[in-house]
């Protein structure tokens, strides 16, 4: 049951993502990476080939695997903001 809610959000957040590719009000690009997170969390393969071409998402991954014990709403919580890590860039300090 769980897979299945998982696998209907990840295709909600799927069509939210192209569709705020498409419109700018929309942050498609966050979207697409949870719906990629929640994908590789029911395929495997998915999340093999994520975890082995970029390093942010297995980070990612690591940050879910560790937030399994939560409670639905900690978890989809901890999900946000892990993506919004993911997709955020890196800032160095610049010495002044």
């Amino acid at each position: 049951m769980r897979h299945l809610f998982s696998f209907f959000l990840a295709t909600f957040f799927l069509f939210v993502g192209v569709l705020g590719l498409l419109l700018p009000v929309i942050p498609g690009f966050l979207f697409l990476v949870l719906a990629a997170g929640l994908y590789a969390s029911i395929f495997p393969p998915v999340r093999n080939m994520l975890g082995r071409s970029h390093p942010r998402m297995r980070r990612f991954f690591r940050r879910l695997d560790h937030g399994r014990q939560l409670d639905f709403i900690s978890h989809c919580k901890l999900a946000f903001w892990a993506s919004v890590e993911a997709v955020s860039p890196r800032h160095k300090p610049t010495a002044r």
